[in-house]
């Protein structure tokens, strides 16, 4: 039987009384709810504590409808946060991450919008960052960025907000030179010029940069590999 089945048959069961409140042996940070023997449901210590769970309680179908939503609420929400403990995250690829571990579609958007509010998520930040370190540190350019972003689900406005962001003060034809010429050898076996501006070409478009970038840097770097 799913534990889907095991929540429908004990809701049915209801209205019981709480008769007994155990520590779970597995995990001592939940309790176990048990009516004369039968268990009832599993919940946290906040939960324990937000719905006033003791003995003698009532566990009506609209309590236990109440206490499930907010178990569920929690354990997407830890489990976000363990994620962003890990890393950052942009809202999208979190989203597609919780969905894989099975959680429901609007406990994720209520736990995701939470979060956003309180500042553990933020699109346009996360986006900016991610798109400068590539562009400084890994000499990637724009269309390899946008790509990488599109990948993680980030929305189209904030994406190209970080792009224009961070290219906004490199010179992407210089660093185009720059990678261009830590491969000098490797052009260089090529003795054919046009192929030798082809290889090159395909190089810097695999990088990520545009063809008029490209194209304006190909002279420049022309000249410094027969330097």
């Amino acid at each position: 039987m799913s534990e889907y089945d095991k929540s429908t048959e004990i809701r049915n069961k209801l209205p019981l009384k709480i008769t007994e409140i155990t520590v779970q042996k597995k995990n001592r940070g939940r309790f176990s709810l048990f009516h004369e023997g039968k268990f009832l449901i599993g919940v946290s210590a906040k939960t324990l504590t937000d719905f006033s769970l003791r003995k003698g309680v009532g566990l009506t179908p609209s309590l236990f409808d109440a206490i499930t939503a907010s178990e569920n609420h929690n354990a997407v929400k830890e489990s976000a946060l363990r994620y962003l403990g890990r890393r950052d995250h942009a809202s999208g690829e979190l989203i597609q991450k919780l969905q894989k571990k099975g959680f429901e579609e609007p406990t994720i958007s209520k736990v995701i919008d939470e979060l956003a509010d309180r500042g553990y998520i933020d699109d346009d930040a996360f986006a900016i960052t991610f798109a400068r370190e590539k562009m400084e540190f890994n000499k990637w350019g724009p269309n390899k960025i946008r790509a990488a972003l599109f990948k993680k689900k980030l929305p189209k406005d904030s994406i190209e907000k970080a792009i224009n962001r961070s290219s906004e003060n490199l010179l992407q034809e210089q660093i185009c030179v720059d990678l261009a010429i830590k491969r000098k050898n490797h052009f260089l076996r090529e003795n054919d010029l046009f192929k030798r501006k082809q290889k090159i070409y395909n190089y810097l478009a695999g990088r990520g940069f545009s063809i008029s970038v490209i194209k304006k840097s190909l002279p420049l770097i022309i000249n410094a590999l027969d330097a």
